[in-house]
């Protein structure tokens, strides 16, 4: 019961801190964007940084490979975001459930 309390807490809250960040031009809701969506570069660069560390046919744990990217500069969220769009695209294949990752091509 109280999940549904604080759920419900967070959408009421996530909600007015939006309609709060559209008044402002281009002031603090700009950063939250930026920051729940990574760009398109940043994305290109953590795919690449994945082909790097994943040779093909390799099975590694992903929870490493996130801490190792984090360990060079990249946004944790950033390296997972690229993971799951490697796997949709048949690159990468989740095992284990999804605590190992294998490169599939």
């Amino acid at each position: 019961v109280s999940t549904m309390t604080a759920n419900s807490t967070d959408q009421t809250n996530g909600s007015s801190a939006a309609s709060a960040g559209t008044d402002r031009a281009g002031g603090a809701s700009g950063g939250l964007m930026s920051a729940a969506m990574p760009s398109q570069e940043e994305l290109m660069r953590a795919e690449t940084f994945l082909r790097s560390r994943l040779a093909i046919g390799a099975v590694l744990n992903k929870q490493r490979i996130v801490e190792e990217a984090a360990a060079q500069g990249y946004n944790a969220m950033t390296i997972a975001r690229a993971m799951s769009i490697m796997v949709a695209r048949g690159e990468v294949q989740e095992r284990n459930q999804s605590r190992m990752v294998k490169r599939v091509r």
